[in-house]
This record gives C-alpha cells, structure tokens and sequence, in this order.
C-alpha cells in the first residue's frame, strides 16, 4: 500500500510500524493460522444464531423468548470478545514472537548451516525456466534459506561458503541475516572473485566441489556436532574427470555433517552453449550432472533436492535438534512469548468471571 499521500504524521507513524511488524519473527509461525479459530466460531454462532431466531418466530413473538434469556445481549457479546481475543493472545505466545536484541546472556538456540554455492563458468547458463543464470537462482535458494532462518526464530547461523576453481568462505557463521542477504546481493556470478578463479594456467578444472564441501566442514564450529548441516548449490557440471567431489564426502561423514544438495539446471533438455571468457570465444556444452550430486547426498547421508530450500529448511532441518550458543554477538532475538500469555490469562478471567 502506497502511503505517500498521507500527511507526514501518519505517514511516518506507518512506515514506523510496518517496519515493527517486519521485524517480528515467530518460532513456530504455522501455529498462527489457529489465531483463526475464533472467527471461524463467530461465523457458526452466527448461522446458528439465525437458525434460531427462524424457530422463535415459529414458536411465538421473538422478543417475548429473548426476554426471557437470563443474560443481555451486550454481556454475551463482551463475554464472547473476551474469550476470542484471550485464544487469539495465547495462540501468538505458542508461537514463538521474537523481536529487538536480546540481552548479553541470552541464548540462541538452532543449528548451524553452511551454504556451499557454485559460481563456476556452468553456473551462467541460462537453461532454467526463467531466464535467469543458475548462478542466480542458486542465490535465491539461499535467500531463501536465510529468510526462513529468520523466521524460525533468529537462533540459527548461517553462513555462505563459493567456490569456483577455488573455494572461499564469504561469511563465516553468523546470525546476522541482514549482513548474509547484503552480501548474497553483492555476488555477481559473471564476474568470478579472483580469490576463486584458477590460481595458474595449469589448474585441472574450473569446478572443485570436493575443495568447497572440505572448506565447509573445516568453517563448521566443533562444539556442536549433530546441529549442523551443509546444503550445496551446484550444477554438478565439472569438465574434469577425476571425482575430485568425492573428495568431500569423507570428511563430512568423519564429523557426522550430512550435505543436502541442491541441483540447479536443466538434465533434460539439449545442452546449453556457453561463451567462455577470454581466449577466442571459445564455446562449452553444460547441463545438470546428477549423478555425483546425488552420490554425495546419499554418501553423506544428506538428501538429494529440486525443490525450495526454504521450506526444506524450515520443514526437515529446524525441527531436529538444536544447540545453544551464548557467545555470539548477534545472538537471538528476545523473546515475547510472556507477555502475549499475561494478557491472553487475563482476558481469559475476565471473560469467566462474565459469563453468563
């Protein structure tokens, strides 16, 4: 909604609070949708209620039955405002509400993940159906990560891992998810960071998974094995025939690190031309290579994906256990939870002691 009509009171007043209500996040946001239970009650009282006023007319003269009801309407009405906005309150504290900084000692509970992302030459085909490059589509993914991060509560690190002929650690683990998108938004896949590219004229590929997914395990934190989870972004497309990937696995099991993989790209249609840079021109042939992608998913016991990662994210890796971390300097959001039950317990007395 465009406001800038409005004078500079009000219009201040809602950028204000829009930019509140973008700042709550709630642990578990699908119980929300029972914050609706009291509407969907008010609709049957309704239908209910005009069932009965059809059987009082056939009994006799409304008003007369109504007078002889032992609660007036307006104490009904009250009683049942109170009950409804008392569930509402105590829905959203189940939930989870967090907002503003928590303090020194608070503790961020969630699990770690290290977002591994492919930024070799492959990654700028554009076979997907949009036309944006796989390169893109694998930031997206990973936008998409931070956000539900985000939205679990702000207790989970997330940090950013690319590779190309070399990997490079872009954001260590961190639960600043502004920062993380920042920098995501600065990646310019057609443009490779020189720290990636080929160190001299006689690297064998331009495409090393296995250097990434070993980076990403050493970039992991030790005190907390079994909360943390690797999730690769990657094509699979690596002209070199060495297995070099594989390389990988092994140290991600030895830390009981499972890597999810994500394939971007397109295995059925004809392969893609891409126009190398430097040199004449010369042309290469891409497409999505599964094969290695889903054995270091099933290796590592992660799981092979084409989905959102986002939901992936918030549906298979945020219900399983978490650590707690209290030396982190972002460290989770405070928690709100209290007061929205105070105040649904309150209503929810007053409502009992108006019954009818």
């Amino acid at each position: 909604m465009d406001f800038s009509g409005w004078p500079s009171g009000l219009g201040g007043a809602w950028s204000d609070l829009r930019a509140f209500l973008e700042a709550i996040h709630f642990v578990r946001p699908g119980l929300l949708w029972f914050t609706f239970v009291p509407l969907l009650l008010l609709l049957l009282d309704w239908w209910a209620s005009a069932r009965n006023r059809v059987v009082a007319e056939r009994l006799g003269r409304a008003n007369a039955i109504r007078n002889l009801a032992t609660a007036t309407p307006r104490r009904i009405s009250l009683k049942r405002f109170c009950f409804g906005l008392a569930w509402t309150l105590l829905m959203i504290g189940v939930a989870g509400p967090r907002w503003g900084q928590a303090d020194d000692g608070g503790v961020a509970v969630g699990r770690d993940v290290i977002v591994v992302i492919d930024l070799s030459r492959s990654m700028e085909a554009t076979d997907l159906r949009t036309p944006e490059p796989r390169w893109k589509r694998a930031c997206e993914e990973a936008r998409d990560l931070i956000e539900a991060a985000a939205r679990r509560g702000g207790g989970h690190r997330v940090g950013i891992i690319i590779f190309a002929a070399r990997p490079k650690v872009l954001v260590p683990l961190t639960t600043d998810y502004d920062h993380l998108i920042l920098m995501l938004d600065e990646l310019d896949g057609h443009v490779q960071p020189v720290d990636i590219r080929p160190a001299d004229e006689f690297a064998k590929s331009g495409t090393r998974i296995g250097a990434a997914l070993t980076l990403a395990v050493q970039t992991h934190d030790d005190r907390f094995p079994g909360k943390q989870d690797i999730i690769l972004l990657s094509d699979g497309d690596d002209p070199a025939t060495d297995r070099e990937w594989a390389d990988g696995i092994t140290p991600a099991r030895s830390a009981g690190i499972p890597i999810h993989v994500v394939g971007i790209g397109d295995v059925v249609d004809s392969p893609v031309m891409l126009k190398r840079r430097g040199g004449e021109g010369e042309l290469i042939s891409t497409r999505l290579v599964e094969l290695p992608l889903k054995t270091i998913a099933l290796e590592s016991r992660g799981q092979y994906m084409t989905g959102s990662v986002g939901d992936y994210f918030e549906k298979q890796l945020a219900p399983l256990p978490s650590r707690e971390l209290t030396d982190d300097p972002t460290t989770a959001l405070r928690n709100r939870s209290t007061v929205f039950w105070l105040i649904g317990m309150l209503f929810l007395l007053f409502a009992w002691f108006w019954r009818a």
